[in-house]
């Protein structure tokens, strides 16, 4: 997370769905006690808050998220025109490996359909359920909130509920347009459904299979 306290300065280099609930932010930022500047590529949680005292005003408050990454400026990777990308320390490996090169390609669509091909792909491994479950069946069918064989049953059932919908919708708003049609989108949307990608194919990795 960014240590507020102890910034020098900071600037906001770019935004994408600046009108949506959760945005994504690209900042740069420059630490009191660091000499490095640091780019900061993190979520937030919009909130749209009425000015006291005002029956028609408001004002735009963003609060930011833990789902980000924070590293020094320098090593951005370049790698189509003035496109930048993540640190490969960030991404989990299987997106590196199966969306990475399709997107320096230009190939958004395809890239985006084989990050979260990968988490079908793991959920089916470590539920070890038939191949005949797969898709938004497979996920609902292996985080269940009362009795699925990936779910975490230490949680709230509140809490489980919210996980299985989070990766189910996930996958059935991002993965399932790009298998039945084509969708346009440039280097950003893909990069922003990517990033979801990759964090819940690092959550799958960590359920454990319930016996």
């Amino acid at each position: 997370m960014i240590d507020e306290n102890n910034i020098e300065y900071k600037e906001i280099l770019g935004e994408v769905g600046k009108t949506e609930y959760q945005p994504i932010r690209f900042t740069r930022i420059k630490y009191k006690d660091n000499p490095l500047v640091f780019i900061d590529i993190r979520r937030f949680n919009r909130e749209v808050k009425e000015i006291e005292d005002s029956d028609d005003e408001f004002e735009i408050i963003y609060h930011p998220t833990k789902y980000g990454f924070h590293f020094p400026e320098h090593q951005f990777k370049k790698v189509i025109n003035n496109w930048t990308i993540l640190p490969s320390a960030y991404i989990h490996p299987d997106i590196i490996d199966k969306s990475f090169d399709l997107i320096s390609k230009g190939q958004f669509e395809s890239a985006v359909l084989q990050a979260y091909k990968r988490i079908e792909i793991k959920i089916r491994e470590k539920s070890k359920l038939p191949s005949d479950e797969f898709g938004v069946n497979l996920i609902r069918k292996a985080y269940n909130p009362d009795n699925g064989i990936l779910t975490d049953f230490n949680l709230p059932i509140a809490e489980r509920q919210a996980f299985s919908n989070y990766i189910a919708g996930a996958y059935a708003l991002f993965k399932n347009p790009c298998s039945h049609r084509d969708v346009q989108m440039d280097f950003f949307d893909a990069f922003e459904k990517i990033i979801v990608a990759s964090q819940i194919l690092k959550l799958v990795e960590k359920s454990i299979e319930n016996k």
